[in-house]
């Protein structure tokens, strides 16, 4: 475990990842894996990309509804992959028209992770949004929204488009962000049937992604702007991801018709020594 308390040197510096690694699976096993590595070889890592499958992210919460089953059959039908999340909140679902970031925090001091962290996250986020163009961004959540939070980011008091879940360890924190930029219509009916499913509330009118208000946006040159804004307000270094956790997290594979539970995967499978 890093003992500097996130602060980058030459031999844990801050590393700025982007691209996506493959399916859904693999992209979720990613941060679990390396949010349980001992003694990283950073102090911080952020992965910014645009995933290539389309996902439903349950979190253990909503594995508790008893409508979980249709709920993950909804979501097969639909096309998506449904995956169990190692951070917490409630299910999101997105496609290719999102745009994903971890950040990985190998620090000791977990007095540092929870509501500051949700907070400081916020501030950062819905500045790199107003920077996009017409976009009335703020902190909040908006009556009937999915996946609820207080620090969700919404555009003008009335549709959520960015929420964040975060896991705190004994080896560090993940905090996980969706930006939702093009909502397509398959998008939006799934996270309305599985919602419906679960017995969540929700006002489908909610919904939406960042083209809505700025219709030539594409989910490239957003990820693109949080790589900038990550790279400069942190100091981070661009790099790759560990050589050996891309192939491993690739060998995780869905079985039965549960949906795939990446804690239980990680911890029956860490990385080797």
């Amino acid at each position: 475990m890093v003992e500097n308390h996130g602060v980058p040197t030459a031999q844990h510096p801050r590393l700025l990842v982007s691209g996506s690694t493959g399916g859904a699976i693999t992209d979720l096993v990613i941060p679990a894996l390396l949010l349980r590595t001992p003694d990283p070889a950073w102090s911080q890592l952020v992965h910014i990309y645009v995933p290539r499958s389309p996902t439903v992210a349950f979190s253990g919460r909503d594995l508790r509804s008893p409508g979980i089953t249709k709920a993950t059959e909804l979501a097969r039908e639909a096309g998506f992959e449904p995956v169990v999340r190692s951070p917490g909140g409630r299910m999101v679902a997105y496609d290719s028209g999102a745009v994903v970031i971890d950040h990985l925090d190998a620090t000791t001091d977990i007095r540092q992770a929870g509501r500051s962290t949700f907070a400081a996250n916020a501030d950062s986020h819905v500045r790199v949004l107003r920077g996009l163009g017409d976009v009335d961004a703020r902190i909040g959540e908006v009556d009937g929204e999915y996946c609820p939070g207080e620090f969700s980011i919404n555009v003008g008091g009335d549709t959520k488009v960015v929420g964040s879940a975060q896991r705190v360890t004994a080896t560090g924190s993940l905090f996980s962000t969706v930006v939702q930029v093009v909502v397509s219509n398959r998008v939006r009916a799934v996270i309305t049937d599985v919602s419906e499913a679960l017995g969540y509330d929700l006002r489908q009118s909610s919904i939406a992604g960042l083209a809505d208000y700025v219709p030539a946006l594409t989910a490239d040159e957003v990820a693109e702007a949080f790589v900038s804004d990550y790279r400069d307000r942190l100091g981070m270094t661009d790099g790759r991801l560990p050589g050996e956790v891309v192939p491993h997290a690739s060998t995780a594979m869905p079985s039965g018709t549960s949906p795939f539970h990446v804690d239980d995967w990680t911890r029956a499978n860490p990385l080797p020594a």
